[in-house]
């Protein structure tokens, strides 16, 4: 026998079809609607006026229950309708077990309000299948009690799932957030490794493609030559070894301490002088105390934006500005170099604009006045 198909969910907005069943739970409701008819059609082959219709009857009162799952308040009704037949016609089985099994599933499955129109149409179907008759109160009384011992089971059955439902979204929701910090930190591992690395090979790429025409030319320089590249690898282990031992030990509510700050600046623009650019450090407005992050990517601005210098610009001389406003930090660096056009977007750049963007700030890079020269222009809040 084929598994019935459900109806689109637009033609049926009175139905609650969690899922399709498969066929594990066919076969189950299969047993028990045959195990309803059993119980419902029985009592009516045995009864002395009992007649062929009521069998049919017994029939429309369990095989609906196939489709409980997929139509719980439809099958309600129809096999809710057939016992009242039944009921009136003098054949009520020993329980109405069709619509005890169609009270749980509804109360299980509907959503709220039919399920509350569900249980008033109900209960007044089952009112007149007993009053009409003429059953005794004893009837009603253990009738009744099965009927709410029904909903009850389905109500509770109903919880159960709800609560298993919030607790697989909770826990889906925390995955989400671990893997989101995972990558968050990923990042911010990116970025600081970038920024220290970039910066201080930069250094050594321009020192090293000097050195051998030092050496042809003016030995005494060249040996100064290779003491900045060694000075420099030795800065980078260091730091790299900062960095990593932060991140180490940053604690699990909170990230790790920046290692510079606005205080570090002066010490950029020395290993930008040795490698022959002339820098110029102005300051405007009171200086104040930083947010950590804030005080960390001021620093992070000027070390990728002097590290793009020596890289790209072929510049002579650099000038940075740090002003200080009532609400505000703004960091301008700005070369006499080749301009914008040959100043890559890498990971640098990237970088450097994630940092500004977390901290709710705004970065704008470009040529300078002319279309001469390169700019880096940051705004970070100072509150």
């Amino acid at each position: 026998m084929p598994l019935p198909t459900a109806l689109p969910a637009a033609v049926r907005p009175w139905t609650r079809p969690l899922r399709l069943p498969n066929q594990a739970t066919f076969w189950i409701d299969a047993v028990i609607a045959a195990a309803v008819f059993a119980g419902t059609a029985l009592p009516v082959l045995f009864s002395d006026d009992g007649r062929w219709w009521h069998v049919l009857v017994a029939a429309a009162g369990s095989l609906p229950l196939l489709w409980r799952r997929r139509y719980p308040l439809l099958t309600t009704v129809v096999v809710g309708l057939a016992i009242s037949v039944l009921g009136l016609a003098h054949q009520l089985p020993p329980l109405p077990f069709g619509p005890l099994v169609a009270t749980y599933t509804f109360a299980l499955l509907s959503p709220s309000p039919w399920r509350q129109i569900a249980i008033v149409v109900q209960s007044v179907a089952v009112v007149l299948s007993l009053v009409v008759p003429g059953e005794n109160p004893a009837t009603f009384g253990y009738v009744g009690m099965a009927y709410v011992a029904a909903y009850s089971l389905g109500a509770g059955a109903r919880g159960r799932l709800d609560r298993m439902a919030m607790l697989e979204e909770r826990a889906a929701r925390e995955e989400e957030e671990r893997a989101a910090a995972a990558a968050r930190e990923r990042n911010r591992i990116a970025r600081e490794v970038h920024d220290i690395v970039a910066h201080t090979v930069a250094v050594m790429v321009v020192q090293a493609e000097a050195g051998p025409v030092v050496t042809r030319n003016d030995p005494a320089r060249a040996e100064k030559t290779f003491e900045v590249i060694a000075e420099s690898g030795r800065a980078a282990i260091a730091q790299l070894r900062r960095s990593l031992k932060a991140l180490r030990e940053a604690d699990a509510d909170g990230p790790a301490r920046p290692l510079h700050g606005v205080a570090d600046v002066q010490d950029l623009l020395g290993e930008a002088r040795r490698v022959g650019l002339e820098v110029a450090l102005r300051w405007r407005g009171p200086r104040r105390t930083l947010a950590s992050d804030v005080d960390a990517t001021v620093y992070r601005v000027v070390q990728e934006s002097l590290t793009n210098t020596i890289r790209h610009a072929r510049a002579s001389g650099v000038d940075v500005l740090i002003e200080f406003s009532a609400s505000a930090v703004e960091v301008t660096v700005t070369d006499d170099g080749v301009g914008a056009m040959n100043i890559g977007g890498g990971y640098g750049m990237m970088g450097m604009r994630e940092r500004v963007t977390a901290c709710g700030g705004e970065l704008n890079i470009g040529s300078g006045p002319g279309g001469g020269g390169f700019v880096v222009n940051a705004v970070l809040p100072a509150e």
